[in-house]
Formats: C-alpha cells, sequence, structure tokens
C-alpha cells in the first residue's frame, strides 16, 4: 500500500484488495461491482474535499464507496444503514453532504430532482439543501461520526493515512499477516470495524471476508468455517455470548480480539478456555484516538492481568490526569500522530496530537492500563456507546415538555439499561406518544431508552 501525498491510497491496490474480498452478506456482488462503484463516484464531478453521507449496509461495496469517494479527492462519511431522512439531514446540516450513498433513496427527502446509480446495488443523489455546498474538506480526510461520545451530528476529522497508520499498528501488534483471512462483522461505520478489521487487512494484504449484524455465536462459527477465517474482531457483548454458548463442532480461528469496552476477566478466562481462537486480544480505542490505542496478549498473560488492556500500541504515549467528579482512578490523555485533527462541527485545530479519552484508568508500575469507569453523559449498553446529553435534548425540543433527565441504571437480569425521565405540561399517553414518535425518528433502535416516564411539571422544574 503506497498512500499519495494526500494520503489517499493507490487505486490500483485498492482495486486488487476489494477484488480479493468476500461478502458473506450479498454473495452475489462481484469484482465488476466494486469498480463500476469507484468509477460512478468519480463521475460524480464532486468538488474536491466535498463531504459525502454513505448509509450502507455491511459489504464490500460499502468499502468500494469509502474507497470510491477518497480516489475522487472527496470526504467520505460513513452513518448508519439505518439512520433515516431525519438523521441524515440533521448530520449533513452539522457537518455537510454535497452527496448522499444508500441502496435506495427518495431523493425527494433530500431536494433532489433524481438519482444516480453506482452499480453494486447502491445510488447517489446530490442534496439540494444549502448544507450540500456550505462545508468542504480536504482531499485524504476522513469524517468518523462519533454520536456515543460528544452527540448525534458530530464527528472526528481525521487523515486516511493516520487511519492506515493506526491500522499498520494494530495489526502488528496482534500478529496479523498477508496469510491471513479477516473476517470483519462489526460495523463498518464503527471506527474499529473500519480501521482495525478493514484498513488492517488493506494494509497488510490480507483477504477480508464482509459479514454484518446481527452477531449470533451460530453465524459466527459458520462464517469461519465457510471462509476459512483466521482473525477476526468483536465488541465485549458479543464476545460474552460466545463464551457462553458452546459452539457445535469445532472453529479453527488463530486470532481473537475483543476492544470498544471492558471485558470482565471471568469472561476472558471462559474464552481462554473454551473459545475457539488460539490467540485473545484485549484492546482499547476510541474514535478521537484514531482508534486503537492499547492492546494485551491475554493468551500470554497472567490471570491477574485479564482484567487489563495492555499496554500502549508503539508510538502512542499515554498518561494520567486529574478528573472532575467522584469514581476510582484518573482520566486518561492519548498522544499520537494518529488522534483526530479537529472535533465537528466547528472544531479548532487539534495542534497538540492529544485528546483527552473522558475514560477513567489506573496504569501499573509495569505500563499496563486498567479500564475503572466512563464519563457520567456516556455510556455502553448493549456494545452501543450512547451519549446521553443527546437523547435529553431531543426529547426536550417536544412541545409541552419543560425538562428531561436520564437514569442508568441495571435491570432484572443485571444488565445496563437506561431511562428517560419528563416533566411535561400534561402527562398522558398522548404526550408519550409524541415524544416516543420523535425519539424514533432520529435515534437507532439500539439508542432509545428502555423506558420513558412521564410526570407533571412544577413551576420549580420549569426554572431548571
Amino acid at each position: 500500500m503506497r498512500p499519495t501525498g494526500t494520503g489517499i491510497p493507490d487505486r490500483a491496490e485498492v482495486l486488487a484488495f476489494l477484488n480479493g474480498s468476500v461478502s458473506a452478506v450479498e454473495p452475489g456482488a462481484g469484482t465488476s461491482d466494486c469498480e463500476a462503484v469507484v468509477d460512478a463516484i468519480a463521475a460524480l464531478g464532486l468538488p474536491p474535499g466535498s463531504p459525502v453521507l454513505i448509509a450502507m449496509p455491511n459489504s464490500e461495496i460499502t468499502l468500494a464507496a469509502f474507497f470510491g469517494v477518497l480516489l475522487a479527492g472527496a470526504v467520505p462519511v460513513l452513518l448508519p444503514p439505518g439512520a433515516g431522512a431525519r438523521r441524515i439531514t440533521e448530520i449533513g446540516g452539522r457537518l455537510g453532504g454535497a452527496a448522499l450513498i444508500a441502496p435506495r433513496i427518495d431523493p425527494a427527502r433530500y431536494d433532489a430532482t433524481t438519482t444516480h446509480p453506482l452499480g453494486g446495488r447502491c445510488e447517489a443523489v446530490l442534496p439540494g439543501r444549502e448544507w450540500a455546498t456550505a462545508t468542504r474538506y480536504q482531499p485524504g480526510e476522513v469524517v468518523l461520526m462519533t454520536s456515543g461520545t460528544s452527540g448525534i451530528g458530530t464527528g472526528c476529522l481525521h487523515g486516511v493515512d493516520a487511519l492506515l497508520r493506526n491500522a499498520e499498528r494494530h495489526a502488528a501488534a496482534i500478529g496479523q499477516r498477508a496469510d491471513d483471512t479477516v473476517l470483519v462483522s462489526l460495523p463498518l461505520y464503527y471506527s474499529y470495524g473500519l480501521v482495525a478489521q478493514a484498513l488492517a487487512a488493506f494494509v497488510r494484504g490480507s483477504r477480508l471476508v464482509v459479514s454484518g449484524p446481527p452477531f449470533t455465536p451460530r453465524s459466527f462459527a459458520e462464517t469461519i468455517r465457510g471462509h476459512d477465517v483466521t482473525v477476526s474482531a468483536l465488541t465485549p457483548s458479543a464476545a460474552v455470548r460466545l463464551a457462553g454458548e458452546p459452539l457445535d463442532g469445532p472453529v479453527d480461528l488463530r486470532v481473537l480480539t475483543v476492544g470498544g469496552d471492558a471485558l470482565e476477566p471471568t469472561h476472558v478466562g471462559a474464552l481462554l478456555a473454551d473459545g475457539p481462537q488460539q490467540e485473545l486480544y484485549l484492546t482499547y480505542g476510541l474514535t478521537e484516538a484514531g482508534p486503537r490505542v492499547t492492546t494485551l496478549a491475554a493468551h500470554r498473560e497472567p490471570a491477574h492481568r485479564w482484567g487489563s488492556v495492555g499496554v500502549p500500541l508503539p508510538g502512542v504515549r499515554t498518561y494520567l490526569r486529574d478528573f472532575a467528579g467522584d469514581g476510582p482512578g484518573a482520566e486518561l490523555v492519548v498522544e499520537s500522530d494518529t488522534v483526530l485533527r479537529r472535533r465537528l462541527p466547528g472544531g479548532a485545530p487539534n495542534t497538540e496530537g492529544t485528546v483527552g479519552t473522558g475514560d477513567r484508568f489506573d496504569i501499573d508500575d509495569e505500563g499496563y492500563h486498567f479500564f475503572r469507569g466512563r464519563s457520567g453523559d456516556s455510556v455502553v449498553i448493549g456494545g452501543e456507546k450512547i451519549w446521553l446529553p443527546s437523547i435529553r435534548r431531543i426529547a426536550a425540543g417536544v412541545p409541552g415538555v419543560r425538562h428531561a433527565a436520564t437514569t442508568v441504571y441495571r435491570d432484572d437480569r443485571n444488565e445496563l439499561r437506561y431511562g428517560l425521565n419528563v416533566a411535561v405540561d400534561e402527562p398522558g399517553p398522548r404526550q408519550a406518544a409524541e415524544i416516543e414518535h420523535e425519539l424514533n425518528r432520529v435515534l437507532l433502535r439500539a439508542e432509545r431508552p428502555h423506558r420513558i416516564t412521564l410526570c407533571r411539571a412544577t413551576t420549580e422544574e420549569w426554572r431548571k
């Protein structure tokens, strides 16, 4: 992989990688589809640095769209495939969007008059909105969404060269090789799935198999067997399911990595004892850092380190600083040449090359990092990171709502949940339905509150 001066990879190497990739989701897609998508995006004639919103389910066609946008000198912005027109419009208004790529698009929803077939079962529209031409970035940049940590419609601006560098460091830390076959089943709009799996396969020359949610241990095992997969990654919630559900028959997986949140040592032990992998790596990272920060080779460590996420990758420095509020540990700060260039929208350039994670850690004398908790307004539920101020903001915008608060709790099965408490003028089914409707228009299913409680607003609450 030889990036150009802007960091954009070489077209021939991109097409060779895509042509060697396999879709476990859309087996009918092929080599010609990927090349057709790349060429069709170039034919759109977008101005350099134009942000392009990509709302596609996992497949190699999604990666073709991602690379095609980069090769055209535009800036890819990967979105959840389930994002509706309301959410896409909000993101476009905040981050820009000269084009939208999705499997099927109603152009009228974006003030467009026509669709542009891209081949490969997707199409594009050029929104006729003010935000379609209002924002430009630089060729070779990528926007990674951070709705779980900073609010809906926010993102991190990265250079693709830095993302490829982070991918290479992660791949080296887990011993990934050119003769490996990598299964990506995590959503590609996650920085973990995109960088640590897809781009890591690209820089290492590994073969890529693209699957996608929903995860089940059975489908995971079948895909590994069916495609001779040797390397894959899971979120902690999926890893817990894998550890708790014995697989039907042998599965030969050389490397399994787990990242996205902390994994309890008991589950680490279960995976080491009965998991399908030969090597187990625990990782920590965040989108702002580009994204991977630390790695633990759990299969080579004693049990007392199974609660750790390891030591920093080469080229990454970490330190602790005092953190406001109660709780163990101190805030972890990451310094690296792969951290974000700036936060979006409106953030100042990150000239220091550091990012405060908002996560509490302890670091022992040998440099092993132990995760102790997150800041109070970010919560991980079912593997999804949710930024609670965004939830409160949406609810507070519904007519009749005076105040909205969120509470985090554990249900009868000891699973983490969050609820929304809303003070309104007139509590009742109609008001509850209006709040739920507004939330559903913007939030993905996994982001929605597990319970909504209404109470009558008081004069005191109105002043809050």
